[in-house]
């Protein structure tokens, strides 16, 4: 049984980092698109099955010997524990950006952020700070979940988390902005 759970994972591996390789492409209006969501918990949603099938293992009768039983529990303790944290994050992250959108023009180093009733127009001089959080597990499966914090010089200050937009992307329109980096063990808003 459990080497055609390790079968499947190997092979889902393969399927996901080819087809995200196919559906990749830069643009320059951002949203949530389910596959970059998709990327981004892809792990901990195959830790989390993993984790509820070791916990199944112990419902069946009897057949299984107390290490087989011992091994299934701790197993699906470990995934779990991997998996519930990115899964509370990203849904913290869904939640916060589900209805923003961004536009970024790259020529005039500016970017459009639309949230309900709001817009944003984000450039070097309206930007006071920005701070990076990110997380500091770096062999974790929240690792890729971070957020930039955006301080403008009117006093408001913006949240963009990496489900939207990879930060990178973001950073690179405005390299002379003062910029700091905060670390999280987990990156909760």
């Amino acid at each position: 049984m459990l080497f055609k759970i390790a079968a499947f994972v190997v092979v889902a591996h393969y399927l996901v980092r080819f087809l995200l390789r196919i559906f990749r492409r830069q643009g320059k209006v951002y949203y949530l698109t389910p596959m970059r969501q998709f990327s981004l918990v892809f792990w901990s949603l195959i830790s989390f099955w993993l984790a509820l099938i070791m916990f199944g293992m112990l419902l069946r009768h009897h057949t299984d010997t107390n290490l087989e039983q011992s091994i299934a529990m701790g197993l699906g303790s470990i995934l779990l524990l991997f998996s519930l944290p990115t899964l509370l994050v990203h849904l913290q992250y869904w939640r916060h950006e589900r209805e923003s959108a961004m536009e970024l023009e790259k020529d005039h180093r500016t970017a459009l952020l639309l949230r309900p009733g709001q817009q944003y127009l984000l450039k070097p001089g309206s930007i006071q700070e920005i701070v990076e959080t990110k997380s500091s597990s770096s062999g974790s499966f929240w690792r890729h979940y971070g957020y930039l914090t955006i301080f403008l010089r009117d006093g408001r200050t913006l949240t963009v988390t990496s489900l939207l937009i990879d930060l990178e992307t973001l950073k690179a329109l405005w390299p002379h902005v003062p910029y700091r980096i905060k670390t999280k063990w987990i990156c909760f808003l």
